[in-house]
């Protein structure tokens, strides 16, 4: 673990909701992640840039020179406003052109994707990507790539995943890739298959089913939390909405002993985002595709989302059934976590995310880091909770900011 997440781990180990400065703790941990051209910065010095890292032009000098070795034409301009915008690339594309340009390994280049880029690694259920992994696995130069995609069949429109169908998963598509040994192989599979290939996450959409009904379907996990944190209250037999059961996940259903009324009222059309936007401690980051009703109802229904959306949303379900599970079996309002219990929720999400072709949890991704942090806490649901319910406050109610 280097320096970097180093320290964000160790803020992350340090930091309680019942701190007293707890709201400027997460303050402070908001602005410390650091920037795209940061990260950037670590990865040429670690690639035998020994220039100032504060010369911009002496770095796009730098990287524009492996560009032109590779045969990669790009513009001086797009290389320099990675470093003055301090955002990610605008194109995925150029993304992965930089890969080849450092003639990167398939590690190097999953490693590139996780702590720089902070999206997922290459999609092999579209074919442009699907060639893109084989040729790096096999260290071909990308005119190559490009000669092959050429070659390859045309990709059809995303439709609606079927997943009672016969469906290709991205599993096992990458075991077939790992086993061809000639660019003839490739392109024979994907023209055998090139209808598997006109949409993407189907895995991920699986295993989101799948946690969604655990969690949403008749006595499912958020309708048993509610009977065992209010024994004493009666609750409606119901379908409830998506919507109510995500306030729920995220601590903010809530309601007043003393009249009814709700604590953490969210105006909009049932959607977080008016509590994400423009909010100090939330990391633009974290509100970027973040999880709501519609992108989960898109994705049950088998409709395009977003890979950072999908990735994100798998994470959230993963952590509430989690630790949820563990909840119900003991007779607790909150669940005390066990000395191995944070590890092992890391590692279930780390599983599913990796099966779905997702990169692991990272501690330098905002969006991680709120899980990470919460999953090592003595209450992990109530620490999740509790860092939504500060965020809540210091947005919509700063004037009643808990700390």
């Amino acid at each position: 673990m280097g320096d970097y997440t180093q320290f964000l781990s160790q803020k992350g180990n340090s930091i309680s909701p019942e701190d007293e400065n707890y709201i400027q703790e997460l303050l402070e941990i908001a602005s410390s992640f650091r920037t795209f051209d940061a990260a950037l910065d670590e990865f040429i010095a670690q690639k035998g840039y020994t220039g100032n890292l504060a010369d911009t032009d002496a770095k796009v000098r730098f990287i524009k020179c492996k560009f032109d070795e590779a045969g990669i034409p790009i513009e001086a301009r797009i290389l320099k406003g990675w470093f003055q915008k301090h955002t990610q690339a605008e194109k995925r594309d150029y993304t992965i052109q930089f890969c080849f340009a450092f003639h990167l390994t398939l590690d190097e280049t999953r490693d590139f994707f996780r702590r720089v880029y902070l999206q997922r690694n290459l999609d092999c259920h579209t074919i442009r990507e699907t060639i893109y992994y084989y040729c790096i696995c096999h260290q071909l130069p990308y005119s190559e790539a490009r000669v092959l995609i050429e070659k390859a069949p045309k990709e059809s429109e995303r439709g609606p995943v079927d997943l009672h169908s016969d469906v290709l998963f991205t599993g096992t598509i990458v075991k077939e890739l790992n086993r061809f040994q000639s660019p003839e192989e490739l392109l024979a599979f994907l023209a055998a298959n090139s209808s598997q290939f006109g949409y993407n996450n189907a895995t991920a959409k699986k295993y989101i089913c799948e946690l969604w009904r655990r969690i949403a379907g008749e006595n499912g996990l958020a309708v048993q939390e509610l009977k065992h944190r209010y024994p004493k209250e009666t609750f409606a037999e119901k379908s409830r909405s998506a919507w109510d059961i995500y306030r729920q996940i995220f601590g903010l259903l809530d309601f007043d002993e003393s009249n009814g009324e709700k604590l953490y009222p969210i105006s909009g059309d049932r959607t977080l985002q008016p509590l994400l936007k423009a909010n100090a401690t939330i990391h633009p980051l974290v509100s970027k595709s973040f999880p709501d009703r519609q992108g989960l109802e898109a994705i049950i229904g088998g409709n395009w989302q977003s890979d950072e959306v999908v990735r994100k949303t798998m994470i959230l379900l993963a952590f509430y059934r989690f630790w949820t599970e563990l909840l119900l079996k003991g007779t607790e309002p909150e669940y005390a976590a066990k000395p191995y219990d944070g590890p092992r929720c890391i590692a279930s999400i780390n599983r599913l995310l990796l099966d779905a072709s997702y990169p692991e949890l990272y501690e330098g991704n905002p969006y991680d880091w709120i899980f990470l942090y919460a999953s090592q806490d003595a209450y992990p649901l109530d620490a999740f909770r509790s860092f939504m319910r500060e965020a809540y406050l210091n947005k919509m109610a700063p004037e009643n900011a808990l700390h």
